[in-house]
């Protein structure tokens, strides 16, 4: 169910947002969004580049708090720069799913996670 569901949040409902919300240029804002998941470039300056219990919010640069409120911020911009926001945003959406469906298989992941995910997700667990 968790793979499932991050890849829906990465390819499926991104298709919809596309669709319903920029039905006359739906392509654009579709490829745009899925462009967005470049974010993950950030894996790549990490040692290991893969862990199977590392939350990625919080640890990779562009996973962070600071560039997640950058990320909110795009909304409030003009196209495509709110289109860029929105796909972040699902991203980092996509992400937190991962992390909690990880935190409720392994209490120490959750226990060793960056700080500001202590003050975030005690609600899911």
């Amino acid at each position: 169910m968790q793979v499932f569901l991050h890849y829906f949040l990465h390819f499926g409902f991104p298709f919809f947002i596309a669709f319903l919300f920029f039905r006359k240029e739906w392509k654009k804002v579709y490829l745009i969004l899925i462009a967005t998941m470049l974010v993950d470039a950030d894996h790549l300056l990490a040692t290991p580049v893969f862990q199977a219990d590392r939350c990625s919010l919080g640890f990779h640069y562009l996973h962070t708090g600071y560039a997640i409120a950058v990320y909110f911020v795009l909304l409030f911009l003009r196209k495509p720069f709110n289109i860029i926001g929105i796909g972040l945003l699902l991203h980092m959406l996509a992400d937190l799913i991962d992390c909690v469906f990880m935190f409720n298989h392994c209490k120490a992941c959750f226990l060793n996670a960056p700080f500001s995910l202590h003050l975030s997700l005690p609600i899911f667990l």
